[in-house]
């Protein structure tokens, strides 16, 4: 007798990720709701964690939002490519609004002009320094949502957003390596076993963030930020963290310079188990390590991130250059760093020790 293995649902996904601080924070369980128009699971990010409606629970033939967490299983990484550039934007505007060079909006900025994507799902702030997703479509909206921000957003709930109630055919997204990941494990779990939408021919271009963990807002901002320094948060133009220090700004004065060590009892749970520093499963990878200071440090690692890279340097909306090989040592060692901190705070957990 065949004994068929009893389906997984979200409060197994509660016990086995979200109560243990496995989870990234990623937003796949609830873009890949099978009852996503119906409002049963959402992020409710003053607890920073995903929560199914007050009252309801999954039907016995769910389950889509365990199968494709990649905190319960891992994607498979097929590597293609790894070629490393130094990168500036060649727009001024562009170049004012950005960090590091303006490499990410650049290269949004050309996806939307020739016609590659229709909409790209990134996060703006707001005045108090609180992420949102949103889907901008052009290149005004892509300088609102430019420079970094330091607390978690669930970046593929803005597919539906993208995908459903905009009508979008082509998509690029914008995320965390955990986000990166969490799309390919639904790309990988596939529509015809335990995903209720299809996304995998609407997201054309995937662009990573280089990433050594996020921190909870009301930890960092409300707390640390404003509480502790006294800080203004409305009045925080830029926050940066660069050579392992934190930079906090408002216009031209720098408000605040400490090393990160100091904000590091506020980062996320859930990113302390990650192993994956520079977005391996996106097409284009980018962040401001490993090269000089107003320039972005890139990384093509898909043949189609290629195509789009080299039409991007033939347009003039970006100029490249191959990164330095010291640049691209620190982008390595940051790497293994990252992914020996999270093999060991997973050993630790498992013996107990945290």
């Amino acid at each position: 007798m065949v004994i068929m293995e009893e389906k997984r649902v979200f409060k197994d996904l509660e016990r086995e990720v979200i109560d243990k601080g496995k989870c990234a924070l990623c937003g796949g369980c609830v873009a890949t709701c099978r009852l996503l128009n119906y409002g049963y699971l959402s992020v409710d990010y003053d607890k920073e964690r995903p929560v199914i409606g007050a009252g309801l629970q999954c039907p016995p033939d769910c389950g889509y939002c365990y199968y494709q967490c990649p905190r319960v299983n891992k994607p498979q990484l097929e590597h293609e490519l790894e070629e490393m550039y130094e990168v500036v934007a060649t727009d001024d505007e562009i170049r004012e609004a950005a960090q590091d060079g303006g490499a990410v909006t650049a290269l949004l900025a050309y996806a939307l002009a020739e016609g590659i994507v229709e909409g790209c799902v990134t996060v703006v702030r707001d005045e108090h320094w609180k992420p949102h997703i949103t889907v901008a479509m052009d290149k005004s909206s892509l300088i609102k949502a430019a420079g970094s921000k330091y607390t978690p957003t669930a970046a593929l709930t803005g597919l539906p957003d993208a995908i459903i109630d905009r009508g979008l055919w082509s998509v690029a997204l914008v995320g965390t390596p955990c986000q990166m990941a969490g799309y390919e494990q639904m790309l990988s779990v596939g529509r015809d076993t335990h995903n209720a939408h299809n996304f995998a021919s609407t997201v054309r271009l995937r662009i990573g963030l280089f990433c050594m963990g996020t921190y909870s807002y009301e930890g960092l901002i409300n707390g640390y930020l404003a509480t502790e320094r006294g800080i203004k948060i409305s009045e925080v133009t830029d926050m940066q963290i660069s050579d392992n220090m934190l930079h906090v700004y408002s216009g031209t004065d720098e408000l605040l310079q400490v090393d990160i060590s100091e904000i590091e009892p506020y980062k996320r749970d859930g990113c302390r188990v990650c192993e994956d520093f520079s977005a391996l499963f996106a097409d284009i990878s980018v962040g401001n390590n490993g090269t000089p200071e107003g320039k972005s440090t890139v990384i093509v690692r898909s043949y189609f991130g290629k195509d789009v890279f080299e039409g991007a340097i033939e347009r003039g909306y970006i100029e490249a250059k191959p990164i330095d090989p010291s640049g691209a040592e620190i982008v390595h060692r940051l790497m293994e760093r990252k992914k020996k901190a999270g093999i060991a705070e997973k050993e630790r957990r498992k013996a107990g020790l945290v």
